[in-house]
């Protein structure tokens, strides 16, 4: 029978499975015998203390505290092993075991039981820890990353009859590594879930522990998200809910705050839930041009690193079989709270410009390409939404919002030519189930419309759904007629996308004069905004760099040695190559993909996997960004 997760029966025998992967050939091969000695010592004082610990028989009980010092000390030894080799499938799974000791001793079912402790040692431990765990996530998202060429469909590789010729044997190699990093992601994710506790597991406190580095959080959650509770032995208990709370997460990495980490939090949420969201603190030091460059520079690390780990097409699972887990208001908040995730990204696909070589360069662009294949997943995505119906008028508001934005990028990514993808038949529904029964009256009703409006005109119904829209339309005051108006007009990433323009989205909206004052007469209506900003004549110098192509260009005074070697802007995915070159990784293989396989700096011959990800070099680069790459003008004291 299987132990009962957390019982001193459990401990026993990961300490005993710890025990026999150090005695493992591979295990020996990759440490020294100092260390192989130190934890086969700390694993055998686990195993003598969880023994007397359960004298009383009671096995399936937490364990004692008295058995937990030698437990953490034995997780200490695991976890550390880190610093001193590379993550082998084998020390992948050491770590990961140390990793599952802590977890285990953390599990939120024994609460109460660590409450009667007379010491905190878990505190302690994950104190102590607290560098090697930070490394920890660089190296997982690097051995993720080193994989991604390596993993293939077993149908692509050759029939061959000579066994030495055979890849199947590199192949297996390959996937069984990648198991076993996902196996630790999700160890570790589960580490910190419980140290946080899950309720309170949020995007900042996950950015918190990942240093803000977006790519390597995002590889950590692709790891727990791509494992099947279920299907796969080794995993938490609780490894559905572990998913949930990531999904959660990661839906929260779109908050406007999260682009300034040096902020203190400050100012409440806007009233109606419309406005900019910046923290109000920095908005009194700085202008808005320069507050919406920051979080222009976010959204697009954040998009680079979505399209990197791939973690689009681990979530979107997990957002699905969540939305068809059952008809209740959790689920729909779930799979509407990932639409809209998705859709503010997308915001910044239709405000990028692709590059000269009509290549999708911008990381926006290339991630609304990955959405374009996977709009059929959206589209049953959104299908389980409308079944399971909506709660409220300010659900209704957001799902069509978020549905605007991505029904305007596949619009702009699609051809006439090609079929509807199953996200603009979902959204056709939509359309006509508003139209059928109407739409809440309320504080929300006018951005509804407005975005409903502006996916009729992007999925090709606004001829059919025209009058029933103006007739519900026909309910709004003038202020809400204009405070719709404003929502498709605007300018900036609030603005609701529109193929085309606005002009046939703004045609249902009536212009009606506001309503006169008591004993007055009442004033002319405001003429509409315009449906196009003029452009400035002479642009800002944040504006301008608003404009630029992204963070990696923007950044000009970063130290030489943080540049990449082939096109001099700083690094984000750094690679080392034999002869020491440090290049930026993207950067080289579009270098190597029309160019003969040649360093470009010494001319030798060169191929990308000869080329390794170097954590430490990333480790620098975010360290200055976060420091001093970022202060470009000291700030003036506010008096």
């Amino acid at each position: 029978a299987t132990p009962t997760p957390g019982s001193r029966e459990a401990l026993l025998a990961l300490a005993e499975r710890i025990s026999r992967i150090t005695r493992s050939q591979p295990a020996v091969d990759a440490l020294p015998q100092m260390d192989i000695d130190q934890l086969q010592h700390r694993a055998g004082e686990a195993v003598a203390t969880l023994n007397v610990a359960a004298a009383d028989g009671v096995l399936a009980a937490p364990p004692m505290e008295s058995a937990t010092p030698a437990l953490c000390a034995l997780a200490v030894e695991c976890i550390k092993v880190v610093e001193r080799a590379e993550l082998s499938t084998q020390l992948a799974r050491l770590v990961s075991a140390g990793c599952e000791v802590l977890a285990e001793l953390l599990d939120p079912r024994t609460r109460e039981h660590r409450a009667t402790w007379s010491f905190n040692w878990l505190d302690e431990t994950l104190e102590e820890l607290s560098d090697q765990l930070d490394f920890l996530a660089l190296e997982v998202y690097c051995g993720l990353g080193r994989l991604e060429g390596a993993v293939l469909e077993s149908e692509e590789l050759p029939v061959v009859m000579d066994p030495d010729q055979d890849a199947f044997g590199s192949y297996w190699g390959s996937i069984e590594h990648r198991q076993a990093l996902q196996e630790l992601s999700t160890w570790l994710l589960c580490l910190v879930f419980r140290a946080l506790s899950y309720g309170a597991v949020t995007a900042r406190n996950l950015m918190e522990f990942a240093n803000h580095d977006l790519l390597c959080l995002c590889a950590l959650l692709r790891g727990l998200l791509a494992v099947r509770p279920g299907f796969e032995e080794g995993l938490p208990y609780d490894t559905a809910e572990l998913q949930g709370v990531a999904l959660h997460a990661l839906c929260g990495l779109t908050a406007p705050e999260l682009a300034f980490p040096h902020t203190a939090e400050s100012s409440s949420d806007a009233a109606d839930g419309e406005d900019d969201g910046f923290p109000g603190a920095l908005e009194a030091e700085e202008g808005i041009e320069s507050q919406n460059r920051i979080l222009g520079f976010y959204l697009e690390v954040l998009c680079a690193a979505i399209v990197e780990t791939g973690v689009l097409e681990e979530a979107l699972n997990a957002a699905l079989v969540t939305a068809r887990g059952g008809v209740t208001s959790e689920s729909v908040a779930v799979g509407s709270r990932f639409l809209s995730f998705m859709g503010a990204l997308m915001i910044q696909a239709d405000r990028a410009e692709p590059s000269e070589s009509g290549e999708a360069e911008h990381p926006a662009l290339r991630l609304r390409v990955e959405v374009e294949r996977r709009a059929d997943g959206l589209g049953m995505l959104l299908e389980a939404i409308l079944a399971a119906g909506f709660s409220s008028a300010s659900q209704l508001r957001e799902l069509a919002v978020s549905c605007a934005s991505l029904s305007a990028a596949l619009a702009a990514q699609g051809s006439p030519d090609i079929e509807d993808d199953g996200f603009t038949l979902a959204c056709r529904e939509l359309v006509h189930q508003c139209v059928a029964s109407g739409v809440p009256q309320g504080r929300d009703m006018a951005v509804t419309l407005a975005a409903l409006a502006a996916i009729a005109n992007n999925v090709s119904v606004m001829e059919a759904s025209r009058v029933r829209l103006a007739e519900l339309a026909g309910f709004l005051s003038a202020e809400e007629c204009q405070r719709a108006c404003r929502k498709l007009t605007r300018v900036d990433c609030m603005r609701l996308p529109v193929r085309g323009g606005p002009a046939e989205a703004l045609s249902i909206f009536p212009v009606l004069p506001p309503a006169a004052p008591l004993g007055g007469v009442a004033a002319p209506a405001p003429p509409l905004p315009p449906a196009e900003a003029p452009p400035p004549a002479s642009p800002a110098p944040a504006a301008a760099a608003a404009s630029a192509p992204g963070l990696r260009d923007v950044v000009r005074n970063a130290p030489r040695e943080l540049r990449c070697a082939l096109d001099g802007k700083l690094l984000c995915d750094p690679v080392v190559s034999p002869a020491g070159v440090v290049f930026e990784r993207s950067t080289l293989a579009r270098w190597l993909q029309t160019h003969p396989p040649q360093c470009p700096v010494t001319g030798q011959p060169i191929t990308l996997a000869d080329c390794q990800r170097s954590p430490e070099l990333r480790r620098k680069v975010t360290d200055w960004v976060r420091g001093s790459g970022r202060t470009k003008e000291p700030k003036k004291k506010a008096r």
